[in-house]
């Protein structure tokens, strides 16, 4: 019977064995057969549907693509404002950083801005839809009265990802060196002073 690599389960554990790789032993540790063997799979059954690291790392980038969507629709859904809608969406997102602290290792590594073209326009597709939701949450809130409107959505936005992309790179690399619980409660309140209207 051949080995189902279809389920989202089965791409998860694909995803999660690659990214502890990444952790453990870094991003050119990653092959096929690593990954096969962490999943308890044949690498012939993984080589069927992945041929190479940046087949692996392609997939973990669209899996992590479909949660921050999922994050963003279930944040608009249970948001009771603009403001409330972009708290959820942050705090989701630092669920996943905690969840696949090996992520800022991959959009930061020389295979996807310099070997792999592909991956680094996945990874600038996946960007620019971000900051276009983040930045479309943030002029909602000004026109909702919630949040300053003496700088424009373009430049608080880059405040918003800082909130999450500097806590995840240490995460990935030093996590002993931050209570990421703490920071995370820390950065949304000084964000949200920051930027209350």
């Amino acid at each position: 019977m051949a080995e189902r690599l279809e389920s989202p389960l089965r791409r998860e554990q694909i995803a999660e064995a690659a990214l502890d790789i990444v952790v453990r032993q870094g991003i050119g540790a990653v092959t096929v057969r690593r990954v096969a063997e962490a999943v308890g799979i044949s690498a012939a059954a993984l080589y069927r549907h992945y041929k190479s690291k940046a087949d692996i790392l392609a997939a973990i980038m669209e899996e992590h693509q479909e949660y921050f969507m999922a994050n963003v629709r279930q944040a608009k859904v249970q948001a009771t404002s603009p403001m409330d809608a972009l708290r959820r969406l942050y705090f989701s997102s630092m669920a996943m950083v905690s969840r696949y602290c090996a992520m800022p290792v991959v959009f930061l590594s020389d295979v996807l801005w310099f070997e792999e073209p592909e991956l680094r326009a996945i990874k600038m597709r996946h960007h620019k839809l971000l900051r276009e939701i983040i930045i479309e949450m943030i002029a909602a809130g000004q026109t909702y009265g919630e949040i300053r409107t003496d700088l424009r959505p373009q430049e608080i936005v880059v405040h918003f990802l800082g909130l999450i992309a500097m806590p995840a790179l240490i995460q990935a690399r030093t996590p002993e060196d931050m209570d990421l619980p703490r920071q995370i409660a820390a950065n949304w309140e000084l964000f949200a002073h920051a930027v209350a209207a």
